[in-house]
């Protein structure tokens, strides 16, 4: 069965981008970039919520290697993998391949985690990761926590109806001050 990681970034008060959604506190050193690429080479398909989706549509097609982290295995990987685009108000994808799913993740997603490919990740996406976090869709979080206190932004772990339980896989800090963790749910 295809597994579901979770790439997050998130600040030390636990938000994923700013009210605004604005992530201009990100900036990424080679430990970080090696850390998406290994994810990356591990996965055929990223999961998108509409925002995310088209906020990325605008920028990885045109994207350029870069020394803050764009690199180009990352951008090739960004632009070929398969993207699932959890909508009900979009009717078309331009940045291809690209599926649109109009059905309740919820209900969607198990189906094409019993389908055939490699694992798949989400990035950002908030309201979608919710969703798969409410249901323990999620078999691996991948988190990186930024040395920043926003004070205020959007959490994508929103759930008032249970608790999730996780074990630590492994734990890492990076030059820059980022703490990178690895949990998989305790089930």
């Amino acid at each position: 069965m295809r597994r579901i990681i979770l790439d997050s970034i998130i600040s030390l008060d636990g938000y994923y981008t700013s009210q605004k959604n604005e992530i201009d506190w990100f900036g990424f050193n080679q430990e970080e970039i090696d850390w998406s690429k290994e994810i990356l080479r591990r996965t055929d398909a990223m999961l998108y919520g509409r925002v995310t989706y088209q906020e990325f549509s605008e920028f990885w097609p045109q994207a350029s290697p870069s020394p803050d982290g764009f690199d180009s295995e990352i951008i090739d990987h960004l632009n070929r993998q398969q993207k699932i685009v959890f909508s009900r108000t979009l009717n078309e994808a331009h940045w291809t391949p690209a599926q649109l799913v109009s059905e309740d993740p919820a209900v969607a997603v198990p189906k094409i985690k019993s389908g055939k490919g490699k694992d798949m990740v989400v990035i950002g996406s908030g309201t979608l990761v919710s969703t798969l976090v409410r249901y323990d869709l999620i078999d691996e979080y991948r988190i990186r926590i930024r040395p920043i206190i926003l004070g205020t932004g959007k959490s994508c772990f929103k759930d008032d109806l249970k608790r999730h339980m996780l074990k630590l896989i492994s734990a890492k800090a990076f030059e820059n001050g980022v703490v990178a963790l690895h949990y998989e749910p305790l089930h």
